[in-house]
């Protein structure tokens, strides 16, 4: 009796450590699939989170890009041949066409003060303090090719749907001219500082989606500063400016600057100015004789070296204005006023002509908002009746008018080597001209510390 009743004790003591063991094993199983649950679900989070942030910079990285190629672009931010559409910059940074980059539209009246006011809630536009906040384009990853849209300034963005079950990562811009509290009191706009916000998202849903009819469960938001570094780093203190001699023979120039900023120099150049010059036509700051008007034998140009003379204007090497993505190359020998006109209908701003360039049209070249910069790496030749708004530099430069007509140079002209006349130019030196020159020409780039994603 006793064996058996131990026998039967020690089964259900064994039984009741096998359930214990049983059920340790069980919980331990429980939690074990309850963290693998959990880091999935983390491991989700975070890979829509990465999808987001990174879709987010590369709208900012896209945003820079398009700023600085200057063509203009269509509905669906590609390259356009249309009269009627303007570059990225040119519908994001400048709705009023005033030829400056400010997106405040509608204008504001009075200064904005500091410090700045809190963004306001991501829509159609809106004002931040006295500032106008302007959406902008947006992008969506289908297939792995970028669709984009670029609406009229202040509209909504459109884009297609996406049916990639792994989604599309998008993100949408938004652009506002910041207020630099350290510039002056009170606070002043600086038009070449602008900030970009991006708002990124793992799928093509809301906010970067505007149509889409969900939100998006990963969304990221990045800023980044930039500032606009101007194209034309000197501004030209004469309206002709040669490092050579300047020979007009026989007959009369008509050469204006009226600019107190620039005591009204007219001509200034490093070696002889020769020729016929008509009192009645050299027109300086009121008072001023004509000829006092005229700076020969400048010694601070003549020692200058080609290259030296070009950076002390441009702040850049020849290589480096030729290769920056704000440059257009147009390829030309001889007359080339077809190629010059194309490249400023599409949206160029900065043009670099390669070999020697005559231009004989009647026609206009820029103008007086939006102003070229047109580089000869050879010599030029003006003929005809034409007038050029903005900044003309080249080698040598000859003006022949013999044929008749009436050319002219808004702006200022400059030539590394000599400039000779055989009509009548006619250079006017005019600081608002160059002014707009140096707000829009140029390449924006990032402000160190100025990226931040929270």
């Amino acid at each position: 009796m006793r064996t058996g009743t131990l026998s039967r004790q020690t089964g259900a003591a064994t039984l009741m450590v096998t359930l214990i063991v049983l059920m340790v094993m069980t919980m331990i199983t429980f939690f074990a699939n309850r963290n693998i649950l959990f880091e999935t679900k983390t491991a989700a989070n975070q890979y829509r989170s990465v999808k987001a942030i990174e879709a987010a910079q590369a709208g900012v990285e896209w945003a820079i890009a398009k700023f600085n190629e200057m063509h203009k672009i269509t509905q669906t931010c590609g390259v356009s041949s249309l009269s009627t559409d303007r570059t990225m910059r040119d519908k994001y940074l400048d709705p009023d066409k005033d030829g400056r980059y400010s997106p405040t539209d509608p204008p504001v009246s009075g200064l904005p003060t500091c410090p700045q006011p809190a963004e306001p809630p991501y829509g159609n536009g809106a004002y931040e303090g006295a500032r106008y906040v302007r959406d902008g384009p947006a992008c969506t990853l289908i297939n792995g090719v970028w669709q984009c849209s670029c609406p009229a300034a202040g509209a909504l963005p459109t884009l297609p749907p996406c049916s990639d079950p792994k989604g599309c990562p998008s993100f949408r811009l938004r652009f506002q001219n910041v207020v630099n509290c350290a510039l002056a009191t009170p606070a002043v706009q600086d038009p070449g500082l602008v900030r970009i916000t991006s708002i990124g998202c793992n799928d093509s849903q809301k906010p970067c989606v505007p149509a889409a009819g969900g939100s998006a469960d990963g969304m990221a938001t990045v800023t980044q500063l930039v500032k606009l570094l101007n194209g034309l780093a000197t501004v030209p203190a004469a309206a002709l400016t040669a490092k050579g001699n300047v020979n007009f023979g026989s007959n009369a120039i008509t050469a204006t600057n009226v600019d107190p900023g620039t005591n009204g120099i007219t001509i200034n150049a490093g070696g002889n100015i020769t020729g016929f010059i008509d009192p009645k036509t050299v027109q300086s700051l009121p008072g001023t004789p004509p000829t006092a008007s005229l700076v020969g034998n400048d010694a601070s140009l003549a020692t200058l070296s080609d290259e030296q003379m070009f950076s002390s204007f441009f702040g850049m090497s020849k290589d480096a204005f030729k290769g920056a993505s704000s440059t257009t190359v147009v390829n030309c020998s001889g007359v080339c006023n077809a190629e010059i006109l194309a490249a400023i209908d599409g949206g160029a701003r900065q043009i670099w002509v390669e070999g020697n360039m005559s231009l004989n049209s009647n026609a206009v070249f820029g103008s007086a908002t939006n102003p070229i910069m047109l580089v000869v790496n050879g010599n030029a030749e003006i003929r005809g009746t034409m007038t050029i708004y903005g900044v003309l530099y080249c080698q040598d430069g000859t003006w022949d008018n013999t044929g008749g007509g009436d050319a002219q140079i808004i702006g200022a002209a400059i030539a590394e080597g000599n400039f000779t006349a055989t009509g009548t130019p006619n250079p006017t030196y005019d600081p608002n001209v160059l002014a707009n020159l140096r707000g829009t020409s140029g390449q924006f780039a990032k402000l160190p510390g100025g990226w931040r994603d929270f």
